[in-house]
């Protein structure tokens, strides 16, 4: 990546970077940002999203955003462009990276 592309993906948000991998209903599969935008794989983001299925409520994330699925499928599992990137900021203060 050269310095204009580092300088123009800064520019935009995180619901524009992902706005067209959106499916009709503006849901964004996890497995389509959990590694490019916190180094984690989809099943601990899925994980993160709905709480284990309800067995860990601790770690419920996605409590009050709009999700499809449960992680035990965590690869079929989407959250809405619209809570993208309120979810991405739980997750990283969950592992105190932000």
């Amino acid at each position: 990546m050269n310095n204009f592309e580092e300088i123009k993906e800064e520019n935009i948000s995180i619901k524009e970077k992902y706005q067209n991998m959106v499916d009709k209903d503006g849901y964004l599969y996890v497995r389509d940002f959990c590694w490019d935008e916190l180094k984690r794989q989809c099943k601990s983001i899925a994980g993160l999203l709905d709480g284990d299925q309800g067995q860990s409520p601790d770690y419920n994330l996605g409590e009050g955003l709009n999700y499809k699925g449960e992680s035990g499928n965590y690869s079929d599992m989407q959250i809405h462009i619209d809570d993208l990137e309120k979810f991405i900021e739980k997750v990283k203060k969950h592992y105190k990276e932000s």
